[in-house]
């Protein structure tokens, strides 16, 4: 809804037809006053009053993809799947935890949240790529040695500097981020130093468990608190606010 101000042409107005013209359009009246009468300024100012409130909120589709994302990853690195479900894994991990997050990013930036798009759309692509990875295993003919995987390990120490970053960053935003960011930091180290040391991948599944559940319940709790408009599950105070007190709304 915006509201006009006038400047000073309407000066030309009595005081009983400026009266009259302000009740009419309070009250939703369409009106016509023909220039003759009350004569109207060559020009007027225009200022939005009220901005409709979005409610709409990709957090949880981004957060929940990630969690599906890491428990096939956790079974696979606890033995609990067989190796050669390889093929199985990768249309899940290209579509959920990829397309969704990339969605989820996408969607983030209409709300102008730089943090959540910039965190989605990244990690989205990390996802796509690891599915497309395990299609290159199987179809193309590259070979899933030690010395062959080390380019994604490369890719993973270009994500642990960007998680470490972002990590940082979420302080300013809750308690849960962090946490979630943090796991996501020492699965990644844990990722590198299994794939150019061929060290066990347990350490890697303990890291995405630990990322699976806060972001589990960070996803649920911005879904319910944004549906019931109030706080019904807490995610807490940011830790550290990176914006000055006279900054601040």
């Amino acid at each position: 809804m915006s509201g006009l101000v006038y400047d000073e042409g309407f000066s030309q107005l009595n005081d009983q037809s400026d009266i009259e013209l302000e009740m009419k359009t309070q009250k939703g009246h369409m009106i016509q006053i023909p220039p003759s009468v009350i004569p109207f300024p060559d020009h007027y100012k225009m200022e939005i009053t009220s901005v409709p409130k979005v409610n709409c909120d990709p957090g949880p589709v981004g957060l929940f993809s990630l969690c599906v994302g890491c428990c096939i990853l956790i079974a696979a690195d606890f033995g609990m799947t067989a190796n050669s479900g390889i093929l199985l894994r990768a249309p899940w991990l290209f579509m959920i935890p990829g397309i969704a997050q990339l969605t989820a990013g996408v969607l983030e930036v209409f709300r102008k949240n730089v943090f959540g798009s910039f965190a989605f759309i990244i990690y989205g692509a990390l996802w796509c790529g690891l599915g497309w990875t395990y299609l290159q295993i199987l179809y193309g003919g590259v070979d899933d040695s030690k010395k062959e995987m080390q380019h994604f390990g490369v890719v993973c120490i270009g994500y642990l500097i960007f998680s470490i970053i972002l990590f940082i960053g979420s302080l300013g935003l809750n308690v849960t981020f962090p946490i979630i960011l943090g796991f996501i930091s020492l699965a990644l180290l844990m990722l590198v130093i299994h794939i150019f040391t061929g060290f066990t991948a347990i350490p890697v599944a303990l890291g995405l468990l630990g990322v699976a559940i806060p972001a589990w319940y960070t996803g649920y709790a911005i879904m319910l608190n944004t549906y019931a408009e109030r706080t019904v599950l807490n995610v807490g105070k940011p830790i550290h606010k990176w914006v000055p007190k006279n900054k601040e709304d």
